[in-house]
């Protein structure tokens, strides 16, 4: 089987989700890994300033076209490493004969599972202003602790100004916006932004936490009948 991968949103992301498909594959050879088609189109327009009614450039039409061009190809499954492009899933979905993943519906199965009852989001304004991760956590009977105003800038600071322009973030932003959510009755923090899960790459963050791009890779390897290593 094989994976579609639309990606460029952005491209660090991308490349992080790459990686940890790789990672966490039970393999002992090459052969052993998932095949992947990864469309990288970095010119996609931003999906939160879109939402926001920051701007008029839809990014739809775009993800939709990739989606059939991917399907053409045969590929099994699409994945999406943004968390914020689920606000399009009807749209995108169009005429797609294949799963399509985004890591969110997993994420909520998977904090069902473990009796989480409340989870704190951080992610971008476009994602929590449409209730993108929300809706779903509340649908598997979980609620959603949202950041207040000030810590929500600091995540939209750390996504815009430090991962996508290659700045070195200062993580310590971060978990003090964790130990706030913990404060207002989280039991654990999700990283709902895949520009998160690059921060989590490259530098230890302290505290409970999930990880959004690894639960979509997690889904995407099983969707594909991979292994997963323990």
């Amino acid at each position: 089987m094989s994976l579609g991968i639309i990606g460029g949103m952005g491209p660090m992301a991308t490349a992080c989700f790459l990686e940890l498909l790789t990672d966490m594959t039970y393999a002992k050879c090459d052969q052993d890994h998932l095949e992947t088609i990864i469309y990288s189109c970095p010119q996609i327009p931003d999906r939160t300033s879109f939402i926001l009614g920051r701007s008029d450039q839809d990014p739809a039409p775009k993800m939709n076209e990739i989606a059939h061009k991917l399907q053409d190809e045969g590929v099994d499954a699409i994945a999406i490493p943004c968390v914020t492009a689920g606000f399009f899933r009807e749209r995108i979905e169009q005429d797609i004969d294949i799963p399509v993943l985004y890591g969110v519906d997993y994420l909520a199965s998977t904090l069902k599972d473990r009796g989480i009852r409340n989870a704190g989001i951080m992610a971008t304004d476009g994602t929590i202003e449409a209730g993108v991760i929300q809706k779903v956590l509340e649908s598997n009977g979980i609620n959603a602790v949202i950041p207040t105003a000030e810590d929500r800038a600091l995540v939209m600071s750390l996504i815009y100004d430090d991962v996508k322009t290659g700045r070195d973030p200062d993580v310590t932003k971060l978990e003090m916006v964790m130990d706030h959510l913990r404060k207002q009755g989280a039991e654990t923090s999700i990283l709902g932004c895949t520009e998160l899960s690059v921060i989590r790459r490259n530098h230890t963050i302290c505290g409970n936490y999930f990880d959004i791009l690894e639960m979509l890779a997690e889904e995407s390897l099983k969707t594909c009948g991979k292994r997963i290593k323990k």
